[in-house]
Order: C-alpha cells, then sequence, then structure tokens
C-alpha cells in the first residue's frame, strides 16, 4: 500500500527489485516522500479541502474565503508541483517572499498576516496527514518570518491638506479620490470599508455610518464582499454635517453616472464606484493615492490611503477622545492596536515638555 487518496480509497502499488539493498531504498524513499497517489497540486488539493470543510459546517463562508486567499498567495509562489512534493525548503522560499510583499496583491503582509498565512498551510498539511495522503507534514519545519516593518505614521493636517487638494483636480479612482480621503479622515474607514460601503449603510437623518463588510482583494482580478474580520469590525460610527455633505454630493456624481451609464449600470448600491457602478479595484486605489501623495512633496513615511484612518484617530486622541471609544470607532478587537494608530509629533512632544516645566529641579 502506498496510501489513499483524496477520496480515502487505499491506492496499492508493486515493484520487484534484484537486489534486496535496492528494494530498501525504494521502501524508505516511498514511506519518506512519497506516501499517498494522485499528483493534485497544492491549490487544486486545498481547494477540495476548502470545500469539503464548507460543505460539512467545519468552517463558515468567511472562513473559506480567507483560506482560499492564503492558499493562492502560497500556491502562486510555489507553483503547480503536487502537494505531496512540497518540502520544507520550498515553503521557507515562499515564506520569505511572502514577507518581501511578492503577494498576489503585492503588498507588505503584516507579522499578523504572515501568521494567518502560515496557519492555513499548517492546518491543510495537518488534516492530510490525519487522512494519511501523507506521512509528515513539510510546515512543521518553517520557522516563522517577520515581515518587513510598515511606516505608521499619520499624516499632517498640513499634509493631508495638500494630498486632498492635488487630489480635487485629478482623475484618480475616477475622480472621487479627493472625497474617498476626507471620508476616510473624517471616519477612520479601512480601504476595504471604503470600497464596500454601500448607500443603505448611510443614515443621513441619523448622521450615522454603519459598517457591515469590506472588500477584498485575493488576486488581481477578483474582489469579494465580506463580513469584517472581527465582531468589533461591525459597527455603527456617528458622521458630523460637513461629512454629510459630502456624502450627499457623492449621491449626486453616482446619480449622474447612473443615468449616463443606463442599462449597462451594475446596481450595487455602492457609495464608491467605477462610472458604471462596479466595485472600485482596491490595489489601485492604493497606487493612485501613492501617486498623489508623492506629486503633492509629501514624506513617503506616511502612508497614502491608509493614512487618513491613522489621522482619523490621531485627530480623537488629540481631542481627548477616550480610548474606548476610540476603539469602537476604530473596530479595533485588541485596545493596543488603537494606541498605535496614534501618532505623536514634535509638536505635541514639544506640548509634553512645556507642561512638565513645573517638575523641573
Amino acid at each position: 500500500m502506498i496510501g489513499r487518496d483524496r477520496t480515502g480509497k487505499i491506492r496499492r502499488d508493486s515493484k520487484t527489485f534484484g537486489k534486496e539493498h535496492d528494494a530498501i531504498a525504494h521502501k524508505v524513499s516511498v514511506e519518506a516522500y512519497a506516501s499517498g497517489a494522485g499528483a493534485d497540486s497544492l491549490q487544486a488539493r486545498a481547494a477540495h479541502w476548502i470545500d469539503d470543510r464548507l460543505a460539512m459546517g467545519k468552517i463558515t463562508e468567511k472562513t473559506a474565503v480567507g483560506y482560499r486567499e492564503k492558499i493562492a498567495g502560497w500556491a502562486a509562489l510555489i507553483g503547480p508541483k503536487p502537494f505531496k512534493k512540497v518540502t520544507t525548503a520550498d515553503i521557507d522560499s515562499a515564506f520569505a517572499k511572502l514577507a518581501k510583499g511578492q503577494t498576489p496583491t503585492g503588498r507588505v503582509p503584516s507579522p499578523r498576516t504572515l501568521h494567518h498565512y502560515r496557519t492555513v498551510l499548517a492546518t491543510f498539511y495537518s488534516a492530510m496527514v490525519k487522512k494519511r495522503e501523507i506521512l509528515h507534514s513539510p510546515v512543521l519545519g518553517v520557522e516563522g518570518v517577520t515581515a518587513a516593518s510598515k511606516t505608521r505614521r499619520a499624516p499632517t493636517r498640513d499634509e493631508l491638506v495638500r494630498m486632498i487638494d492635488l487630489a480635487e483636480g485629478s482623475n484618480a479612482a475616477y475622480g472621487q479620490m479627493a472625497t474617498i480621503m476626507r471620508i476616510s479622515a473624517a471616519l477612520g474607514l479601512r480601504r476595504g470599508e471604503i470600497a464596500a460601503l454601500r448607500w443603505q449603510d448611510i443614515d443621513f437623518d441619523g448622521l450615522r455610518v454603519t459598517v457591515a463588510r469590506t472588500a477584498t482583494q485575493p488576486t488581481p482580478g477578483k474582489i469579494y464582499f465580506k463580513p469584517p474580520k472581527t465582531k468589533a469590525g461591525e459597527r455603527t460610527i456617528s458622521m458630523l454635517a460637513p461629512t454629510a455633505m459630502l456624502l450627499r454630493a457623492q449621491r449626486g456624481r453616482v446619480s449622474e453616472w447612473r443615468i449616463k451609464a443606463g442599462d449597462a449600470w451594475a446596481d450595487n448600491d455602492l457609495v464608491f464606484s467605477t462610472p458604471v457602478g462596479e466595485v472600485l479595484h482596491i490595489e489601485q486605489l492604493s497606487r493612485s493615492a501613492g501617486q498623489i501623495r508623492d506629486k503633492a512633496g509629501v514624506s513617503r513615511d506616511v502612508l497614502p490611503l491608509h493614512g487618513q484612518r491613522h489621522y482619523a484617530l490621531t485627530e480623537l486622541h488629540r481631542s481627548g477622545v477616550d480610548v474606548l471609544t476610540m476603539q469602537a470607532r476604530a473596530g479595533h478587537t485588541d485596545i493596543r492596536s488603537t494606541q498605535v494608530y496614534v501618532t505623536v509629533d514634535a509638536d505635541k512632544d514639544r506640548e509634553a515638555a512645556e507642561k512638565a516645566a513645573g517638575s523641573l529641579v
């Protein structure tokens, strides 16, 4: 017997050798490296595994989407190699590339995201061991990789104004980039939350915005909507009248697009979309914001789009808003995540020094 295929059927094979030591060497090779039958690639076998777990109720659709995203990243780097032939060295090499940003989206993953990548692959291979399709999991020997550090500085007010002023006269994101930056800076929304925001989520009378889903782009050509990662991510945010005015102006733009598009309009109820109602390309959104930042002469220490979310939380902190309220508004499960979003600049540091003047000895 050489193992079982993905359906659980026992597969047998036999081979004749003229010398005993050749037979023993072959046996060791089969047991160590080639247990099981079939030549499914990592992505093909993992796809069946995810579908089976979903059908049996072992995972939710939300979890399945996350699994598929991570497996797509691994498959892009490992290639069509049979999953049974993937070695620890293959995974180590792919993991290092992931940490440098060679992902389907081109973004450098955070340490937490890298941990998710490893966990999904480890869970898959652990399942294959239990099914006796392989003898050992190649993930067991994989060491953790720390992603390259990412700047978390919020733009100053002057820098944000310069970026928005430049965005006003550009065609970036179909002319919506200035509004997107303002909304993100006012509400602290993630880019995926902005791309998935619907008109039904906007309460103009109550001046509230509900965050109920987010957009994700696991591969360049596919964008999915899914619930926020955590329960804390599902939240309702209060907004001020000027923000509501921005959204009303955006609704007017969308209405004009809808009339022009006619039957070609994709009725997705999106606040920000293409001129035919389709979801915005998320990665292009970030690239466009980066180009605007650079043209505005703003330091690359500032994240081009996510920086507006940092700006929103930094301004709340400066205004004396308590950290628990900030955490709820940001949609963070862990309060420590909220704290690292706050930028303490030179002016704030000088203010702290002046307040401490009376304690000098």
